[in-house]
């Protein structure tokens, strides 16, 4: 099992290393590859370790403690890969950089990211292990009170993993590489907003709602991310009445349907593409809006056969905490494209929720546009 992380790290490696071969191709392969492999190879080889530390250390902890011991892990073992690699720098350049200190400091910020991630991962694979372990030993009784503490406790890891999704976070730190050579200032840039992005999941991550106004704050660091990655490709729009702003809605729940948007929506066709969010009360709902001008749906879509995870997911949130009073619906936009159209019962948070500046309607669709392209 080893092998498994190692060969994935490598593949990853793969992947950047033809990422800048396609960039500055005159470097050549081996430039590229004696670039971006030694990173991604050391980290598979050190994650059956941290899988291991994490394991003894954690398991007995709950949920939240267990992310707070990563915390001093993630130092120790990322001076350890950046260590490693600066002990094997003469071999594959033929000289030790000028400064130690500087060459970890340098590269400290994203290697404490791929930390991270492999963290996450093991964390929840720990997680899903003890599950079926306990599907194989319980009694009926037993195995559904297993399956629910396992679901309640996957619930607040779900704010670093699931809710996030995997797939973003590696976009995330594919865009942060690819910026990391010709544009370091960017590259910082997009890793202070990726750091803020992680500490807001964490904040949510004890609560089942917040405020539209903090949901939004959330998917504007998300879409800052973005923001680097399509550049002029593609444009969002966020408009929100002021007045509902502090209404309380699921949390984690525009983020993946705006993502949900880009990548099924908007990736797949070549021209510039535009998602727009909305937000108002409606009578005594909060109605939600997420449209994109994409390709639409594909002939025949069934939302219980077809949906991906972010759709499912957000679908079943809602079901859980308002049963039979919401409105989850996903269609075909009639000028092309998909809309999908969230309605719960409206409940405003109760004032000391409020203390936080809540911006109007105006400026948040300013802060989505401030470059002319947000996603």
């Amino acid at each position: 099992m080893a092998l498994v992380p190692l060969a994935v790290c490598t593949l990853i490696g793969l992947l950047f290393s033809g990422q800048l071969y396609l960039m500055q191709p005159d470097g050549g392969w081996t430039r590229a590859l004696v670039l971006s492999m030694p990173q991604w190879v050391v980290w598979g080889l050190l994650f059956p370790l941290i899988a291991r530390s994490d394991r003894r250390l954690g398991a007995a902890l709950g949920p939240r403690q267990r992310v707070l011991l990563h915390l001093p892990l993630a130092i120790g073992w990322t001076i350890v890969a950046l260590g490693v690699r600066f002990a094997i720098r003469p071999i594959l350049h033929g000289s030790f950089p000028p400064s130690l200190l500087r060459f970890m400091a340098e590269r400290f910020p994203w290697d404490v990211l791929i930390y991270a991630a492999i963290a996450a991962v093991s964390v929840v694979g720990d997680y899903a292990a003890r599950a079926r372990r306990g599907e194989r030993e319980a009694s009926d009784l037993a195995l559904r009170a297993a399956r629910l503490e396992a679901g309640l406790a996957e619930a607040r890891l779900h704010a670093l993993t699931g809710q996030l999704q995997p797939h973003f976070l590696f976009n995330a730190l594919n865009a942060i590489s690819a910026f990391t050579e010709h544009d370091p200032r960017k590259a910082r840039r997009l890793m202070s907003q990726l750091g803020d992005l992680l500490r807001a999941s964490l904040d949510h991550a004890a609560r089942a709602e917040v405020t539209l106004a903090q949901e939004l704050a959330f998917l504007d660091s998300y879409l800052g991310i973005e923001r680097a990655r399509f550049e002029d490709r593609l444009t969002v729009t966020v408009q929100a009445d002021d007045a509902a702003l502090g209404a309380l809605m699921p949390a984690f729940l525009l983020q993946p349907l705006v993502e949900n948007a880009i990548k099924h929506g908007i990736v797949r066709r070549a021209a510039r593409g535009r998602v727009e969010v909305s937000a108002r009360i409606d009578g005594d709902a909060l109605s939600l809006r997420v449209l994109d001008d994409g390709v639409g749906l594909p002939e025949g879509w069934r939302m219980d056969r077809e949906a991906g995870v972010g759709l499912r997911n957000a679908a079943e949130r809602l079901e859980r905490l308002h049963p039979g009073a919401h409105v989850f619906h996903v269609a075909d936009a009639a000028g092309g494209g998909v809309v999908v159209d969230v309605r719960i019962p409206f409940r405003a948070a109760p004032v000391a929720d409020l203390t936080e500046a809540r911006p109007d309607s105006r400026e948040l669709s300013a802060a989505a546009m401030a470059t002319g392209a947000s996603s």
